[in-house]
């Protein structure tokens, strides 16, 4: 045994006695790092412990990383080097630790400088409990001596490890988690308050009333009751320029509580039939909810059953709770019917958790819509979480019952964070978005339907890139008709005149079903939607057409384009469409029609590799790059079994990204990338590094991405992008990006986004 070994076995002794002699695990942990940084001669050691809650590894002490780093810094489990000794539970000793395709840079923890790594699992009895690091500045392997010292000692200290954790799980021992099937928002921390109608539509029986125009008088006043509601509530969103959404879905069951047809059916069987309010209610709905399972419309079947139920629920005196709380509450329901926002105080409810699973994508884009986290399709029991603190991750689709101390502590510093930054992006939201190297990038709207935030909104964008039609259609109980649509694209083009409006065409299918167009398909993400639907069905968009090209008479800004192509013909029919809606409306008025661009979205990958023979017919592409990196991967990002393989970074949507700004540029033709990835900071730095200068995002993302882009170089961006379409793998391209944001000063916006 040589000198060097003989030390090292020395102190195995010393160091195991010095950290079992700590009152704490957290001076024990530091003790032992700086210990074993001194006895190996490495520059740094570093341990990460498990934390299962939130399934990381957790860098809880640190001889060599940022202090500010403790307790901050974590990996996900399979991330980074630090993942791989976890997964395979064996050590992992690298020269060159960031050539390593799983390495993962972590921003502000002060690991740049360190070359070497050696990597060893720490279990007690079967169980992983964490990995101990050490790293060197120099490129080289750890010898065996090294690797026998922190095998050794890992074992050693894995007992002291597990029993201080045993204390803290005893606890823990109640703490509960739910995963939700999809969710919105970011986190919420409050009481859990159940709501849940006192009679359900089932346990209503088809009794006969002795005294029928009473129950018709009560009908009646009910009706009134939720319309004086539903306007309060409509007025509210209007006046604090929020739910956009919400106020198209209460205006949906305005027209329920408004149509007479309706009311006449209910009156009928109360006066003819003799039943009780209640009962014909039950009678006259259940026969249209039937139909609109016939027809497969699941989204006008939940919208009649949450109507119903709130009308029964009403007339039996059985409602709601008394709302006339005094905290901010997470409410519970089984579903999210928007009429439910009517009869709700919506500032005391910071989040929802929604049971149901067949919760339509009317209820998400609301909740996404008021800015509510919220988490649908959880499976617990609501009675056994009622007045109980829970905390919901909308982020992770993940919900926390009674969490301790510790875990609300962490996640309120979180909310904190985020409060703090965007108060920082709003103060700089009417800048110019411009690089440091005074190169401008375009930052437009998406838009729905409604504008009541545009007076705001406008001063902030460089247009609108993307107007979704169909969110109008989706509100309707039938195909709006020319007059009305000329109303709705007259509202935006007149909010946002002297900027371009680019109009996306009716794009329904897939996730985007119109009640009034049901189509039942096995694989509707590849088959009946958008421009395809539109070929079939002409006099749909020729009515589209001739209402845009009618209602910018005035204006003079509209821009076209069509969802899905994915062939030339597709595109000449659109064209043709366009030229034939404005010789129609000039020869039926006499007006002239100003000319409007005309454009394509690219998404499905067979046009990526058509842009020279469409070039020609068109003004404008945009990218719609969610569907583009689901089609070029493979990938339904619904689905929970494959979504981990959805990577805006993979190296071939990375190069997929760079042909389209390359050529479309040599084409002469602007390019507007549309879509999460635009409004995301590292997806933002990807896409200017790509030669991007026009990205098109929703109303929350605007201002952030406003504050990234002036503090980036666009010069420094363009050569990341040559080096990133080299890279093999998603990781090294994050990194690449990563490190770079780190070094402008931007980490801390990625790790609050990551955080959550």
């Amino acid at each position: 045994m040589d000198d060097r070994q003989g030390q090292i076995l020395q102190a195995l002794c010393s160091i195991t006695r010095e950290v079992g002699a700590k009152n704490s695990l957290e001076t024990a942990m530091a003790t032992l790092v700086e210990r074993i940084r001194q006895t190996t001669l490495a520059d740094c050691c570093s341990l990460y412990l498990c934390d299962e809650l939130r399934q990381r590894y957790r860098l809880v002490a640190t001889d060599g990383l940022a202090p500010s780093a403790v307790g901050k810094a974590s990996l996900s489990y399979g991330q980074g080097l630090v993942g791989v000794v976890g997964a395979t539970r064996e050590l992992l000793d690298l020269a060159d630790a960031p050539s390593h395709p799983n390495f993962k840079y972590l921003p502000d923890v002060g690991e740049d400088e360190y070359k070497s790594f050696l990597g060893v699992p720490v279990i007690n009895q079967g169980e992983l409990l964490g990995v101990l690091v050490i790293q060197s500045r120099q490129q080289r392997q750890f010898g065996q001596t090294e690797e026998s010292f922190l095998v050794t000692l890992s074992a050693q200290i894995a007992s002291i490890i597990a029993a201080s954790q045993a204390e803290k799980k005893d606890s823990d021992m109640n703490l509960k988690r739910y995963k939700g099937a999809k969710a919105t928002g970011h986190l919420a921390i409050a009481k859990a308050l159940v709501w849940q109608p006192s009679v359900s539509l089932d346990e209503v029986k088809l009794l006969h009333s002795d005294d029928p125009l009473m129950q018709q008088e009560l009908f009646h006043q009910t009706i009134f009751q939720m319309q004086v509601q539903m306007d309060k509530a409509a007025l509210e969103m209007q006046e604090n320029d929020k739910g956009q959404a919400a106020s198209g879905y209460i205006a949906s069951y305005g027209k329920m509580l408004d149509d007479t047809a309706l009311q006449d059916e209910v009156d009928a069987r109360i006066l003819e039939e003799g039943l009780f309010a209640s009962s014909a209610i039950k009678k006259v709905l259940s026969a249209k909810m039937a139909m609109a399972k016939e027809d497969g419309d699941e989204e006008l079947y939940q919208e009649l059953k949450d109507f119903a139920q709130i009308l029964v629920s009403r007339l039996v005196h059985a409602s709601n709770r008394d709302f006339d709380f005094n905290e901010q509450v997470i409410l519970v329901v089984e579903s999210l019917p928007a009429a439910m926002l009517a009869e709700l105080p919506r500032e005391k409810i910071v989040g929802f958790v929604v049971t149901s699973f067949n919760t339509t994508s009317h209820a998400t884009i609301l909740a996404r819509d008021l800015g509510i986290p919220s988490v649908f399709g959880v499976e617990l029991d609501p009675q056994e979480v009622d007045g109980r603190v829970l905390v919901v991750n909308g982020c992770e689709a993940e919900v926390l019952l009674d969490p301790p101390q510790s875990v609300i502590d962490e996640f309120e510093q979180l909310i904190n964070q985020d409060r703090e930054q965007a108060d920082l992006f709003y103060k700089e939201r009417n800048l110019e978005s411009v690089t440091l190297d005074g190169v401008p990038v375009a930052v437009q709207l998406n838009a729905g339907m409604n504008h009541d935030e545009a007076e705001h909104i406008c001063d902030m964008v460089d247009g609108v890139g993307l107007y979704r039609t169909e969110i109008a259609f989706m509100l309707t109980q039938s195909f709006p008709s020319e007059a009305q649509q000329i109303e709705w694209y007259k509202e935006i083009l007149g909010d946002y005149k002297g900027k371009s409006v680019c109009m996306r065409t009716l794009d329904v299918g897939s996730d985007k079903g119109l009640p009034y167009l049901p189509c039942q398909e096995v694989n509707p993400a590849l088959g009946w939607r958008g421009i395809r639907v539109s070929m079939d069905q002409p006099q749909i968009m020729m009515t589209q057409l001739k209402a845009m090209l009618s209602a910018n008479i005035e204006y003079g800004n509209l821009e076209i384009m069509i969802p899905m192509a994915s062939r030339l013909d597709e595109v000449l029919f659109a064209r043709d469409c366009i030229q034939k809606a404005r010789s129609e409306i000039e020869s039926a008025t006499g007006v002239s029609v100003p000319d409007v661009r005309f454009g394509v979205m690219v998404e499905v990958p067979s046009l990526v590799y058509m842009l020279d023979d469409v070039a020609p017919y068109v003004d404008f592409f945009s990218i719609g790059s969610n569907d583009l990196v689901q089609y070029l991967l493979a990938v339904d990002r619904a689905n929970t079994k494959v979504s981990r393989f959805y990577d805006d970074f993979h190296p071939a949507v990375v190069r997929c990204l760079s042909y389209l700004a390359s050529r479309a540029k040599e084409l002469d033709k602007p390019i507007t990338v549309c879509g999460e990835l635009a409004s995301s900071p590292l997806g933002v730095m990807l896409l200017i590094s790509l030669g991007f200068d026009r990205v098109s995002m929703n109303y929350s993302g605007i201002s952030r991405i406003k504050y990234i882009i002036r503090r980036l170089c666009h010069s420094e961006l363009i050569e990341l992008g040559q080096k990133a379409v080299t890279l093999h793998d998603c990781t090294q391209i994050r990194n690449l990006y990563n490190k770079y944001a780190k070094d402008h000063g931007l980490s801390r916006i990625l790790d609050v986004a990551d955080g959550f």
